[in-house]
Protein backbone atom coordinates (compact mmCIF):
# COMPACT_ATOMS: atom_id res chain seq x y z
CA UNK A 1 0.00 0.00 0.00
CA UNK A 2 1.26 3.59 -0.67
CA UNK A 3 0.04 6.71 0.97
CA UNK A 4 -1.01 9.25 -1.26
CA UNK A 5 -1.96 12.95 -0.91
CA UNK A 6 -4.78 13.91 -2.80
CA UNK A 7 -3.61 17.01 -5.55
CA UNK A 8 -6.71 18.20 -7.44
CA UNK A 9 -4.28 19.58 -9.84
CA UNK A 10 -2.95 16.17 -11.20
CA UNK A 11 -5.37 14.79 -13.68
CA UNK A 12 -4.27 11.64 -13.88
CA UNK A 13 -4.16 8.84 -11.45
CA UNK A 14 -1.32 8.42 -9.50
CA UNK A 15 1.86 10.11 -9.22
CA UNK A 16 5.03 8.29 -7.68
CA UNK A 17 8.62 9.08 -6.63
CA UNK A 18 11.00 7.20 -9.07
CA UNK A 19 12.49 4.82 -6.64
CA UNK A 20 8.85 3.49 -5.94
CA UNK A 21 7.51 2.91 -9.67
CA UNK A 22 11.01 1.06 -9.95
CA UNK A 23 11.01 -1.32 -6.45
CA UNK A 24 7.36 -1.81 -7.88
CA UNK A 25 8.44 -3.14 -11.28
CA UNK A 26 6.00 -0.72 -13.47
CA UNK A 27 6.61 -1.07 -17.15
CA UNK A 28 7.11 1.92 -18.95
CA UNK A 29 4.78 3.26 -21.36
CA UNK A 30 5.40 7.07 -22.60
CA UNK A 31 6.75 10.66 -22.29
CA UNK A 32 4.32 12.98 -22.00
CA UNK A 33 5.03 16.65 -21.12
CA UNK A 34 2.67 18.92 -18.99
CA UNK A 35 2.22 22.37 -18.08
CA UNK A 36 2.72 23.44 -13.83
CA UNK A 37 1.12 25.91 -12.35
CA UNK A 38 4.13 28.17 -12.97
CA UNK A 39 3.49 28.09 -17.04
CA UNK A 40 7.15 25.76 -17.47
CA UNK A 41 6.72 22.58 -19.45
CA UNK A 42 8.03 19.85 -17.53
CA UNK A 43 8.62 16.18 -19.25
CA UNK A 44 7.36 13.19 -17.37
CA UNK A 45 7.88 9.36 -17.52
CA UNK A 46 4.50 7.70 -17.47
CA UNK A 47 4.29 4.14 -16.14
CA UNK A 48 1.42 1.44 -16.36
CA UNK A 49 0.19 -0.13 -13.11
CA UNK A 50 -2.60 -2.11 -11.78
CA UNK A 51 -4.36 -0.74 -8.58
CA UNK A 52 -6.60 -1.78 -6.19
CA UNK A 53 -9.29 0.87 -5.70
CA UNK A 54 -11.88 0.58 -2.94
CA UNK A 55 -11.76 -2.69 -3.25
CA UNK A 56 -11.55 -2.76 -7.17
CA UNK A 57 -8.79 -3.84 -9.71
CA UNK A 58 -7.99 -0.70 -12.07
CA UNK A 59 -5.60 -0.09 -14.71
CA UNK A 60 -4.05 3.00 -14.51
CA UNK A 61 -1.01 5.25 -15.85
CA UNK A 62 1.41 6.70 -12.88
CA UNK A 63 3.63 9.51 -13.14
CA UNK A 64 7.17 9.68 -12.71
CA UNK A 65 7.61 12.30 -9.96
CA UNK A 66 10.62 13.29 -7.50
CA UNK A 67 7.69 14.53 -4.72
CA UNK A 68 5.69 12.42 -2.42
CA UNK A 69 3.20 10.05 -3.52
CA UNK A 70 0.21 12.28 -5.12
CA UNK A 71 -3.54 10.75 -5.85
CA UNK A 72 -4.58 12.29 -9.05
CA UNK A 73 -8.66 13.22 -9.79
CA UNK A 74 -9.26 10.58 -12.60
CA UNK A 75 -8.72 8.30 -9.25
CA UNK A 76 -11.52 10.18 -7.62
CA UNK A 77 -13.69 10.38 -10.53
CA UNK A 78 -17.05 9.23 -9.07
CA UNK A 79 -16.21 9.85 -5.37
CA UNK A 80 -17.42 12.76 -2.97
CA UNK A 81 -14.17 14.04 -1.42
CA UNK A 82 -14.81 16.18 2.22
CA UNK A 83 -11.43 17.64 3.63
CA UNK A 84 -11.39 19.31 6.90
CA UNK A 85 -8.99 21.94 5.77
CA UNK A 86 -6.79 21.96 8.83
CA UNK A 87 -3.41 20.58 10.02
CA UNK A 88 -3.82 17.13 10.83
CA UNK A 89 -7.42 17.55 9.20
CA UNK A 90 -9.75 14.47 8.18
CA UNK A 91 -10.36 13.39 4.98
CA UNK A 92 -13.27 11.53 3.55
CA UNK A 93 -13.59 9.83 0.47
CA UNK A 94 -17.21 8.45 -0.32
CA UNK A 95 -17.79 6.31 -3.41
CA UNK A 96 -21.19 8.28 -5.80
Amino acid sequence: MVKAVIDTGLTGYLALPTPTISSLGLPWIFRDISTLRDDSAVVFDIYRAILIWDGNLQVGDVVASEADPLTGMRLLYGFKVEIDAVEGGRVMLQAL
